[in-house]
């Protein structure tokens, strides 16, 4: 009888936990559409401060802030004396496969909650591209975020001006092994909020270029100051039941 409330115990756990994964995109509540596009199997923010050198991708750590914190008020900064804070000067990249359904399922949820009244025929044309095609291309996004307006121009136009031929060589996805897939093609950032798009080749030699037990890098170099470099592990990166990528 042990053995017997346990194994109930245990299928009552994996039911509700196989429930949870599988709500609707169209019940998604805004946190969980905040963790899929910032910080999940598919979408990773990386964060650079100002003094960063390029090959430096973590967020910056708390000491580091407060020591520079200490050194404004050591130098008496004008900022302190004033109450005014200086405007942030780091950068934050959004990183996300949007080939992966749950990351499109979070864009398109997304919208929705930005409505003010259900529109059921903004709902069918969201559930188009959630279920969108993409068994022949890998799509990664990138967007961006900056603490000082001053410099939106300078990111802008970094974005806005690359081309395809000028990143081929400076974008790529790395797997476990070593081997690189470069860039295929390149969309600058559109009025649809999603970023920029790099797209690659799902598949190489007629063999798929990722297999489910791989680890990914994505690397991007726009500019000598701006880098852009991700891990994922496709093993995490399971949703209903498959790996999406």
């Amino acid at each position: 009888m042990k053995h017997l409330a346990t194994a109930c115990a245990l299928m009552f756990v994996f039911a509700s936990y196989g429930s949870a994964q599988t709500k609707p995109w169209t019940e998604w509540s805004k946190k969980e559409v905040e963790k899929t596009l910032n910080d999940s199997a598919w979408s990773q923010t990386q964060t650079e401060s100002p003094k960063s050198q390029p090959s430096e991708t973590s967020a910056i750590t708390s000491v580091m802030a407060s020591r520079r914190e200490d050194r404004n008020v050591n130098a008496g900064s004008n900022n302190v004396e004033s109450g005014q804070s200086k405007p942030s000067a780091s950068i934050k990249y959004y990183i996300r496969f949007l080939s992966a359904k749950p990351v499109r399922a979070a864009f398109a949820r997304r919208v929705l909650l930005e409505q003010a009244q259900p529109n059921e025929e903004l709902t069918t044309q969201l559930k188009g591209f959630v279920d969108r095609d993409f068994s022949s291309y890998i799509v990664v996004t990138v967007s961006v975020e900056v603490g000082d307006e001053k410099m939106v121009p300078g990111v802008t136009r970094a974005f806005s001006a690359a081309t395809t031929e000028a990143l081929q060589n400076n974008v790529y996805l790395e797997r476990k092994d070593g081997k690189k897939l470069f860039l295929m093609e390149y969309r600058p950032p559109a009025a649809d909020g999603m970023g920029a798009k790099f797209v690659f080749k799902r598949a190489e030699g007629g063999q798929p270029f990722l297999a489910d037990d791989d680890s990914v890098r994505f690397f991007a170099q726009l500019n000598e100051k701006m880098k852009v470099n991700a891990k994922y592990k496709l093993a995490d990166m399971l949703f209903d039941g498959r790996v999406e990528y």
